[in-house]
């Protein structure tokens, strides 16, 4: 996401200073366009150097799906020992004023 980030950026830059002699006007709209073409094509070039994996959701896999799942457990176990422990800890009484 990044690099097609840098390249709009870049694309619509170089367009800016290409377009300039035609006008601040002519510049300042071909600009958007330019730099969206750049990130189509920056977005297709990572996606034809994937290869055949593309398509397929390589961040989440099994293992990950574990790891989430131990992770969720854990911070619920945490959660019921905080509400465990809050119910008999003391607590000032309402009316009682602070120094």
């Amino acid at each position: 996401m990044f690099l097609i980030l840098l390249a709009a950026m870049g694309g619509g830059m170089i367009s800016t200073v290409l377009l300039l002699p035609y006008g601040i006007l002519t510049a300042v709209m071909g600009a958007p366009l330019s730099a969206s073409l750049c990130a189509a094509a920056a977005g297709a070039v990572i996606m034809l150097r994937r290869g055949d994996a593309w398509n397929t959701d390589v961040a989440f896999d099994e293992d990950t799906d574990d790891q989430t799942d131990a992770m969720v457990k854990m911070l619920r176990d945490i959660a019921a020992k905080g509400r465990e422990s809050g119910t008999d800890a003391k607590r000032p009484a309402s009316n009682s004023k602070a120094a």
